[in-house]
């Protein structure tokens, strides 16, 4: 069986190694696979593509006008704030000429406010003004009832669909179209909230929609300006200053991002942020005219007991509307091209697992190639310097998962910056290249040759020669 080892054909090498890649792959044992990428794609945003990898192209395009619990306690208004104050709030925006103003809040309960018609002629003048307005239209509302209030609708605002995709609690991927909230016929396809905005407010870089669903780059600095006015609250109820929660050393990093992912989430958004007070107040301030200036502004809450809130792997549990203006700073920053979970080559569309089987073939070739050359070498008792060899072999075993891994994260790199695949969907790619390099190590494709063939065949003859040099 010694001898049979050593004479294993290359096919059947190859034909074990990608039978079991395709298990490990395909069939995702124990959820592997998803677990495997998911976990991989968090940790990558911690670590390296958010502080490190991640341009800030779309940083300075985007606010958030922001109405929190300290807004309505300083204010001392109830909350929903009525039309009027609403009203109010648009227009100081408006002031400050934004390029865009998305409205990420519900208006769609029939409730009594004598100054609805406040909200109705600001519309009005974002039109005069020539300033695209959208509003969020409600999703589970009863069939056939309208997504906004009437006296809305009827201003012909443009409504999106501002549903947002939760894999296992955490928002890794947008979606990329949404329902129609028109009278058009409802069999057409329309945009999500982010792609249909920068669709219409870039066309200069015009927006290729992912073939599947758009993967999410999380930015993990803090603005800055956040410092100057924003406060939030952990877990445990402590208030911390946007401005210190950023020191905390590469090696560190590092350990907490395995350890105690808490540690290392931001609790402050990526995204610049413009108090709602200061709407209502008019306040006069450099730094929110900076922040809303030819800005697209997404104008939302975040309150206790509203549930709009989602978790996201860089910053924990935040206000919903920071989702979208990720999703709008992504498309931005990648020019409408965004990272995706699916290739598409020559008119098809690959998913996840066909590309990530695919990729793995020229790995499993090059493997198999340099096993079977270390194979052929032990076939031929050396002369000479077979201490060198025992040392050279040894140091082999050494570097091989070493070049492993590191050939399967070239390749899915490749896939990266050739066809904008995530991280997400190749990262199995260099799990399994390394349990495949492992499986080489100890010889496993070898030992079922050899044990099948002398099962099959009995114990083969060699010539006397062949055996002393084969033992």
């Amino acid at each position: 069986m010694e001898a049979l080892k050593r004479r294993v054909p290359f096919w059947f090498v190859f034909v074990v190694l990608f039978g079991f890649a395709l298990l490990q792959i395909v069939l995702n044992p124990f959820g592997f696979s998803d677990l495997t990428q998911r976990y991989t794609q968090d940790i990558s945003n911690l670590l390296v593509s958010g502080p490190y990898l991640y341009p800030t192209t779309g940083h300075g395009e985007t606010s958030v006008a922001l109405v929190e619990d300290e807004t309505l306690s300083r204010l001392g208004m109830p909350w929903p704030w009525s039309y009027g104050a609403q009203a109010r709030a648009l227009d100081t925006l408006l002031v400050y000429k934004p390029r865009a103003v998305v409205v990420d809040m519900m208006f769609v309960d029939p409730r009594k406010d004598d100054t609805l018609g406040e909200l109705v002629d600001e519309i009005a003048r974002y039109k005069r003004a020539g300033v695209p307005l959208y509003f969020t239209g409600a999703t589970d509302r009863p069939p056939g009832s309208p997504p906004l209030r009437a006296e809305l609708a009827a201003t012909h605002a443009r409504v999106l669909d501002p549903t947002i995709l939760v894999n296992d609690g955490v928002v890794r991927q947008y979606p990329v179209t949404g329902d129609c909230f028109d009278a058009r016929p409802s069999n057409r396809v329309c945009l999500s909230l982010a792609l249909q905005v920068y669709k219409d407010i870039y066309p200069q870089a015009p927006l290729v929609p992912p073939d599947g669903l758009m993967e999410l780059v999380w930015g993990t600095r803090a603005d800055a300006s956040n410092s100057k006015w924003m406060r939030v609250t952990d877990a445990s109820g402590k208030i911390h200053d946007c401005g210190n929660n950023q020191g905390i050393g590469l090696l560190r990093r590092l350990y907490l991002a395995f350890f105690d992912p808490s540690a290392v989430r931001s609790l402050c958004p990526y995204t610049s942020v413009i108090p709602a007070e200061a709407l209502l107040e008019g306040r006069d301030d450099t730094d929110i005219t900076s922040l809303a200036l030819n800005r697209i502004v997404f104008y939302g809450a975040s309150l206790s007991g509203v549930q709009d809130k989602s978790f996201t792997p860089v910053n924990g549990l935040i206000a919903s509307v920071f989702v979208h203006a990720m999703a709008l700073d992504n498309l931005i920053t990648f020019r409408g091209n965004p990272e995706q979970n699916v290739v598409s080559l020559g008119g098809f569309t690959l998913d996840n697992n066909t590309v990530q089987a695919f990729a793995i073939i020229p790995i499993i070739l090059i493997l198999t190639w340099i096993h079977m050359r270390g194979l052929r070498r032990r076939r031929v008792k050396p002369a000479r310097g077979a201490m060198l060899e025992y040392f050279a072999e040894k140091a082999l075993r050494v570097a091989w998962h070493w070049f492993t891994f590191a050939l399967a994260l070239a390749i899915g790199l490749g896939l990266t910056l050739a066809s904008g695949l995530s991280v997400a969907n190749w990262v199995e790619v260099v799990f399994v290249s390394v349990a495949l390099g492992a499986m080489l190590l100890i010889g496993l494709p070898d030992a079922i040759w050899g044990y099948l063939h002398h099962i099959a065949g009995g114990i083969p003859h060699f010539p006397a020669a062949q055996e002393e040099q084969g033992s």
